[in-house]
């Protein structure tokens, strides 16, 4: 199952080292601060750039979720959510398939490329492909799609993955 941490923005990478020396190696704990590939164009040339997918979420993939409140207890920079105090926090069933496609084994979210044909968006290629219904609004100039993700404690939020459309017919 994977649990979420929420951090002051900034020091993900700071409490994601510090989760990651409580885990013990052998029981197939990780921890994960999650980024998106998105390109950005400047010097007059477009370049891919890895941004936070998350600013301020940490996610723990534990078995089990005392585990996981072993870890959250030794982090002091963890924000307790609302209803869940010292409990971990579970991320709903659909969203752990949804991350967990989208990410695969990496902490990294890949480029998708689609068209847009009467109004109907088609992914061709990338992570976002097969998810089509999922993303919810298309920003063409920055070239990301966002998706909603329901997070405990916090409600739901539109995700930007890296989106970039081709062609519009």
């Amino acid at each position: 199952m994977w649990y979420v941490i929420r951090t002051k923005a900034g020091s993900e990478e700071a409490v994601r080292e510090r989760a990651k020396k409580l885990l013990a190696a052998d029981t197939g704990r990780d921890c994960r601060v999650l980024y998106c590939i998105r390109k950005k164009r400047y010097l007059g040339e477009w370049h891919e750039e890895k941004e936070r997918l998350l600013p301020g979420y940490v996610f723990l993939v534990a078995d089990d979720p005392e585990g996981a409140a072993g870890v959250l207890k030794g982090i002091p920079e963890s924000v307790k959510l609302p209803g869940y105090g010292e409990k971990a926090c579970p991320v709903g069933k659909e969203e752990e398939e949804l991350l967990s496609r989208l990410t695969g084994e990496k902490d990294e979210i890949g480029m998708s490329y689609g068209v847009i044909e009467g109004g109907v968006l088609k992914i061709e290629r990338g992570v976002l492909s097969g998810l089509e219904a999922s993303v919810r609004k298309i920003d063409r100039h920055k070239r990301k799609g966002y998706i909603g993700l329901t997070l405990p404690g916090e409600g739901e939020k539109l995700v930007g993955v890296g989106l970039e459309i081709t062609e519009k017919s």
